[in-house]
């Protein structure tokens, strides 16, 4: 029995083609997919030679071509993320070619709410070594909308953005699942209110020594040494003597 060619929006057919003229390449699969099957998994996307699958998902929303993520099960039965085309109507054409770039006071109004400080860090730089980050990497919820609530973002040293990045990008999250909600309750999106880390039950804490504190850092990586440890543990070991007491 022949399969049936699954049945397409006009409106929003005539725009897929016209993205595909100017996507990714990996873009171009996952839409290539949808429209001769109605659908593609993450499995699949994975199949097809894109590891960081949420990417290619990414590139696709970020041309303005509306996708719902819905759940389905995997080749070993765990739950994978599977995408349709959403509604014509929630096209969003002032994204054709890709993603927006920030407006320069979405920074400063960034800035005026919670200073020149890294998200992650805590530590105030001077303006120029801050970037903007999405919270939820755009590749997992997509672009948002033109206005840029910066609720969605955050200041983040280009370290710790590289730090964020590597992490994310191999979090099971972004390699299987793709769950918005997952995010929500990540370190690298919440530092300030989180359960996990990239999927991890752990806690984080950053510390930068600077100026006259130097000197103590000195002190504990010379204590470090001369135990064969390195500095995380001598600090673990000096908070579990403070709590034990």
């Amino acid at each position: 029995m022949v399969s049936k060619k699954p049945s397409i929006d006009p409106e929003l057919k005539k725009y897929v083609n016209k993205v595909l003229k100017v996507c990714s390449s990996r873009a171009a699969v996952v839409l290539n997919e949808i429209l001769k099957h109605g659908e593609i998994t993450s499995e699949t996307i994975k199949d097809k030679g894109f590891m960081h699958g949420a990417r290619a998902v990414g590139d696709v929303r970020d041309n303005g071509i509306p996708l719902i993520t819905l759940k389905t099960k995997g080749s070993d039965g765990r739950s994978i993320a599977r995408y349709v085309f959403g509604p014509a109507s929630d096209i969003k054409r002032h994204k054709f070619g890709g993603r927006i770039a920030f407006p320069p006071k979405l920074k400063a109004e960034l800035i005026a709410e919670t200073g020149p400080v890294c998200a992650i860090s805590k530590q105030e730089l001077p303006n120029a070594e801050l970037q903007i980050d999405h919270r939820i990497p755009y590749y997992i919820a997509g672009d948002i909308n033109a206005d840029r609530n910066t609720k969605e973002f955050m200041l983040l040293s280009r370290s710790m953005q590289r730090s964020k990045s590597w992490a994310c990008e191999n979090c099971q999250n972004s390699l299987v699942t793709f769950d918005v909600e997952i995010c929500k309750t990540c370190y690298w999106a919440f530092p300030e209110s989180y359960d996990h880390i990239a999927m991890k039950r752990e806690r984080r804490i950053d510390i930068t020594f600077s100026e006259d504190q130097i000197d103590i850092f000195d002190k504990l990586k010379a204590l470090a040494k001369s135990k064969s440890q390195t500095v995380q543990q001598v600090l673990k070991n000096i908070l579990a003597m403070f709590f034990s007491k």
